[in-house]
């Protein structure tokens, strides 16, 4: 990838040593094994997130029947 390229990974979640990593990589194939190991961690972070509102429903829905 040229550094033009650089532009596309705007708003995309990933850190720069990740950005980094995918520039750096050698080929097409170890790029996207960068790219698919950057959207495991970003979906790790989606399901996390996830939990966290699961959890605030919860304690919304707790407080709801004690009314």
């Amino acid at each position: 990838m040229k550094n033009r390229n650089i532009n596309q990974f705007t708003g995309t979640g990933l850190k720069e040593e990740e950005i980094k990593k995918v520039m750096l990589a050698g080929n097409r194939e170890a790029q996207i094994r960068e790219l698919r190991t950057c959207r495991l961690r970003v979906l790790s972070e989606v399901h996390k997130k996830q939990q966290e509102l699961d959890r605030l429903d919860f304690c919304i829905r707790q407080i709801r029947e004690t009314i």
